[in-house]
């Protein structure tokens, strides 16, 4: 009767635990969706022709770039990783069976159930459970960093289009200036007026601006590509984007404090942060494992009509050095990641200072050319046009005149872009944009993700 019991018990046990099982549903990977995806997405939060700033660009590239979404995988990830951490090691179950013919006894069976379960206390729990919240922060970091990214590159893509688009239009006048001249040159030289040697020249300013109207449609096609693949989308949906231009310069004079937080709250200084933790974590670990590890072993065994409770005591002891050489590898594991820590402070300060250092010379060379170069190229033009109208001088210096203001707009335009740049790579320095708009959307993207239960 008792071994039937038993048997149901176990039956029962067995069951209920089967019942609580989750089940396994296949997902296969399909290796077209991707690309099919991005061929059919279209940038549609905004109507058809309407101008983009570059907070909307942002929002949109944070919806559909795929290394954002591998990084919020990531991310969730690790918190599943945290909340199973907190869960008790599982407990080994051993059950026993003897048969042994005994005509005294009343049953020649024997049967036993013993568990071995290890005590879930102490340092190895914290210690275990505090490395997997510390990796699940990480992993938000990380989610940080790709966020980060995304805006960089879309902002770099934003300013290389912007600079194409206004050097295409500049490159077009400048290349039909060069054309019309060369064309007068070559009457002139057909009609005995000039030396063929000027006619030359003329065609060669004429090829030179040419391959300017070259290199400004590669550059454009250049950042079209750019755009489409941060925002996850293909070169056709980015092709007639109108994006407005852009707010006005940072001022240098307000970096101080910026400059100053940025080798403490960048994330992926607080990465190494993390990490040094994760290390400290480590050998608090291994300190506890100097003392051993105990597990309870309470047991249950039917024994020829014989029921009996034993109990073990079970004490998993440490190495024979008392874990010494263990603690140590941890202790220089520790001072290790300190000096990485110190190592990228110094290199987050360094990128700064040339990121403000490259920002201030492109800024003076911008001045140079807007304020000294191109007001003296605009009165030597507007000089030569009087003087044809005076007759002292004729169309051909005009074209000139005129041709030079305008090569040296473009020279003015290759400033601003190398600025913008300059100010992307301070922006990156600092992981912080200059744009309120821009900062509210990454806060609110980091803030949602990291509210994921």
């Amino acid at each position: 009767m008792i071994r039937r019991s038993s048997r149901a018990a176990l039956l029962l046990a067995v069951a209920g635990l089967a019942a609580g099982c989750a089940g396994y549903a296949p997902a296969p990977v399909r290796l077209e969706a991707l690309p099919r995806r991005i061929e059919a997405a279209r940038l549609d939060e905004r109507p058809a022709g309407a101008p983009w700033t570059s907070a909307n660009l942002l929002a949109a590239a944070l919806s559909r770039n795929p290394a954002v979404a591998e990084a919020a995988a990531k991310y969730r990830t690790a918190r599943a990783a945290a909340k199973a951490a907190r869960i008790a090691p599982s407990i080994t179950l051993t059950l026993t069976t003897e048969y042994a013919k005994d005509p005294s006894a009343s049953s020649n069976w024997l049967y036993g159930a013993g568990p071995d379960i290890p005590l879930d206390v102490g340092a190895r729990r914290g210690t275990r459970i505090t490395s997997a919240d510390l990796t699940a922060v990480q992993a938000l970091y990380n989610y940080g960093e790709a966020l980060w990214t995304v805006r960089t590159t879309l902002r770099r893509a934003i300013v290389e289009r912007q600079a194409a688009d206004a050097e295409l239009v500049l490159a077009r006048q400048w290349t039909e200036l060069r054309r019309r001249r060369a064309e007068r040159l070559d009457r002139r030289v057909a009609a005995g007026e000039d030396e063929r040697a000027l006619a030359l020249a003329a065609h060669g300013d004429f090829n030179a601006a040419a391959r300017r109207v070259s290199e400004a449609l590669g550059h454009h096609a250049t950042a079209d590509t750019a755009l489409a693949q941060v925002l996850g989308v293909s070169p056709a949906a980015v092709h007639d984007l109108v994006i407005m231009p852009d707010a006005a310069a940072p001022d240098l004079a307000d970096l101080s404090a910026r400059r100053q937080a940025a080798p403490l709250n960048r994330l992926d200084v607080l990465k190494v942060v993390i990490d040094y933790d994760l290390a400290e974590n480590a050998l608090r670990l291994e300190v506890a494992k100097q003392y051993p590890e105990i597990r309870l072993g309470p047991g249950y065994t039917w024994e020829r009509g014989l029921t009996k409770l034993p109990f073990n005591l079970s004490l998993v002891l440490p190495s024979t050095d008392l874990n010494r050489a263990a603690i140590g590898q941890a202790e220089a594991k520790r001072a290790e990641v300190g000096r990485s820590l110190e190592a990228i402070q110094a290199s987050v300060l360094g990128a700064v200072n040339q990121a403000q250092a490259a920002l201030l010379t492109a800024r003076a060379s911008e001045a140079q050319v807007g304020d000294k170069d191109l007001p003296t190229a605009q009165r030597l033009a507007a000089a030569a046009a009087r003087s044809a109208q005076a007759g002292e001088t004729d169309k051909v210096d005009v074209l000139q005149a005129d041709a030079a203001a305008i090569e040296t707009r473009l020279a003015l335009g290759d400033a601003r872009k190398a600025s913008a740049l300059a100010v992307v790579d301070l922006e990156d320095g600092l992981r912080a944009s200059f744009a309120p708009a821009e900062t509210a959307v990454l806060d609110q993207s980091l803030k949602t993700l990291g509210a994921t239960p």
